[in-house]
């Protein structure tokens, strides 16, 4: 700006050439010209313009420069309401003026800006010690206003925040805790209002709960580090009386502008609810714990009493049976020779107790399904079925009967009880077949995938299950029995047609529910049987359940 001030036409303004400038004007726009601070000089009755370097970017880059040796009134119209009178009172008072942050509007890179100064307007004198311009020092402070106003708006906004909360939140200051901060949501926790609180050390309002958070929120203040607490139980005075309740607590370090901490905020959600009906809930089942111990142990001494009752079954029981049976034969050997009619009789006797034995001895293998007589463990169902078709040869042979299987499993079960299940398959289906046709017997086998796992509510989608298939083309039965043909003691045709005692499936049935298995039947009368067995390859999979 020096050279532009030398180079100026000064001829053309009111102040004349520089030749014939007062010594006071050369002296102070010296000051103005070498100053690293911006200034700016109005001289004269017409308030001509003078600025130095460091004010020169204030006037923006397509807007008031150059303004050097303009009248003030030409250089500023937009604001000349505002700074023309502060020009007037300083020229006719010779009183300084001084603004802070100040709003001065102005035209600059093209626009009207919002600019925001801090200023001061001085009386520069002339050579007769008379007030003859205005010494103007100057900084523009926008941008420090701009950050103050937001960081205005953002406590504003969280102090909105705080307020609308619907969980309590209050922010203590030092070590004496003062509330600076405190929401009606906390106040309510604590039955005060926000009046009570503010400005006010938390413990002299609430000294009661001091011995329980004092080192809390002190460690946090002093280490910074939040703390977080889950139903923390607490207590308050409200009136006169204790108030007792459960919080979620987090005590989060609270800073200030230069990162130090200087107090705490604590955010709280009142759960007392919520942990009085989990206490009522935990109370609940440890009374149902307690009648489930009792259940068990009554559950223990039936399975004991069922243990001697197997006992009984299988001596006592089966003892007379015996006898009788004996003694028939006894009594038949003696008599010798006997009518048609007494060997009906004895036949009938001797048919009565083999009947009764077989019972007897159904109902405890029946019995004995739900004990752990044996151990899980790994199994070739194909073995299980070589071993069934070994035992039966005889009676496969004499009804000519064809028993196929192959790809079968290997699954986790016990293995008495998986030839108990499929050895009562293999049997039914030797038993009930048509007169004239040969007895054709299949079982086959595959893996259940995710999509059919679905299809059936009762298994566990959990695990791996196959689905085996026992068919025959025997005489098959109405599907409107499918469910009852696995109740003990259940029968769809007379003991003179088909014997047996009614229990066969109804263990089949009870195996599947030792292995969390499933079994169901299909069939048309006349046209075959198929029995589904849907039974989990490994019994690991159900740790949590009881099992065989």
């Amino acid at each position: 700006m020096g050279a532009l001030t030398r180079s100026f036409d000064w001829s053309q303004t009111s102040i004349g050439t520089p030749e014939n400038w007062q010594q006071s004007l050369r002296t102070t726009l010296g000051i103005v010209l070498h100053s690293a601070f911006p200034m700016f000089l109005f001289w004269g009755d017409d308030l001509i313009c003078f600025y130095n370097d460091a004010f020169r970017p204030s006037l923006g880059a397509d807007g008031k420069h150059p303004a050097l040796g303009k009248k003030g009134r030409e250089v500023w119209p937009e604001i000349w309401d505002f700074i023309g009178p502060l020009l007037q009172r300083v020229m006719s008072s010779g009183e300084p003026v001084w603004f802070e942050d100040q709003l001065v509007p102005f035209f600059r890179n093209g626009q009207i800006e919002d600019i925001y100064w801090t200023f001061s307007y001085s009386p520069a004198y002339d050579d007769r010690g008379e007030v003859n311009g205005v010494f103007v020092t100057c900084t523009e402070t926008t941008k420090k206003v701009m950050v103050f106003n937001q960081l205005h708006d953002s406590e504003r906004r969280f102090q909105d925040l705080v307020t609308d909360a619907t969980v309590g939140i209050i922010v203590l200051i030092g070590e004496e805790m003062v509330v600076e901060i405190v929401n009606d949501a906390y106040g309510h926790l604590i039955g005060r209002t926000r009046e009570d609180l503010l400005g006010k050390p938390l413990f002299s309002v609430i000294p009661e709960s001091e011995a329980d958070f004092r080192a809390i929120l002190d460690g946090v203040r002093m280490n910074g580090q939040p703390v977080h607490h889950s139903e923390r139980p607490y207590f308050v005075f409200v009136d006169g009386e204790r108030k007792d309740g459960y919080l979620n607590l987090v005590y989060q370090p609270y800073r200030g502008g230069d990162g130090s901490v200087q107090g705490v905020m604590i955010l709280c959600q009142d759960v007392t609810v919520q942990v009085i009906a989990k206490l009522q809930m935990e109370e609940i089942v440890t009374e149902r714990t307690r009648e489930l111990a009792t259940a068990n142990r009554h559950l223990q001494r039936s399975n004991a009493e069922l243990a001697q009752f197997a006992y009984i079954a299988s001596h006592d029981l089966q003892e007379p049976i015996r006898k009788v049976a004996t003694f028939t034969q006894m009594l038949e050997a003696e008599l010798g020779g006997t009518t048609d009619r007494q060997r009906n009789y004895l036949d009938k006797i001797k048919n009565a107790s083999s009947r009764m034995l077989l019972l007897i001895r159904d109902v405890l293998a029946f019995s004995q399904l739900s004990r752990d007589s044996d151990l899980v463990r790994k199994i070739d169902l194909g073995l299980v079925l070589d071993n069934i078709a070994d035992d039966l040869e005889l009676l496969i042979d004499q009804k000519l009967a064809t028993v196929s299987y192959g790809g079968l499993p290997v699954v986790e079960a016990v293995p008495l009880q998986m030839a108990q299940l499929f050895g009562n398959l293999i049997s039914n289906a030797l038993k009930f077949t048509r007169a004239g046709v040969a007895p054709v017997i299949s079982v086959s086998a595959r893996l259940l995938d995710k999509a059919a796992l679905k299809s059936y509510p009762m298994l566990d989608t959990r695990c791996n299950y196959h689905h085996l298939e026992v068919s025959d083309n025997g005489i098959g039965f109405d599907e409107h029995y499918a469910d009852q043909i696995f109740e003990i003691f259940q029968r769809l045709h007379g003991k003179k047609e088909f014997e047996g005692t009614g229990i066969g499936l109804a263990m089949c049935k009870k195996i599947l529910q030792n292995h969390h298995g499933h079994i169901y039947a299909t069939s048309r009368e006349g046209q075959g049987a198929v029995f589904h067995i849907l039974m989990p390859e490994s019994q690991s999979c159900f740790a949590d359940s009881p099992t065989v």
